[in-house]
């Protein structure tokens, strides 16, 4: 296990996201952090990526009008290996977001933050959920 102990004790955060800016920016920051970072759109296979990884904490952005986010989250909290890793859910929308923490129960140890918001908010946020890299 020697070996690679820098790498391996890094925290893991991963991204879903449609806008590919939105992702590097989060890449970039995180990265400068010192935090591994693994980011992506919504994919079908975005929830087999996330088992497979079993990152420390996720970053998911719910949209109007879309489902991929929500559908995701139902995903991740019906299944035993995933459902006890916390996500920042963001949103431009306060009424989704007020719909996200109203289901806070049932999702788990989630927070919330909604956009645009600035860096220091998201890496405070995801401090406090991880601790530092």
């Amino acid at each position: 296990m020697g070996e690679d102990r820098s790498q391996e004790q890094r925290k893991h955060i991963f991204a879903i996201n449609g806008s590919p800016d939105f992702l590097n920016i989060v890449r970039d920051l995180f990265q400068e952090e010192d935090y591994n970072v693994t980011t992506t759109n919504f994919v079908p296979n975005s929830f087999e990526q996330i088992q497979a990884l079993q990152p420390d904490v996720l970053i998911v952005d719910v949209v109007v009008g879309q489902s991929a986010g929500w559908e995701l989250l139902e995903q991740l909290h019906a299944q035993a290996e995933t459902n006890d890793i916390p996500v920042l859910v963001l949103s431009t929308s306060p009424r989704l977001l007020e719909r996200a923490r109203e289901q806070a129960e049932r999702y788990g140890n989630h927070r919330y933050l909604d956009k645009p918001f600035d860096l220091e908010a998201l890496l405070t946020n995801i401090r406090g959920m991880v601790g530092g890299a």
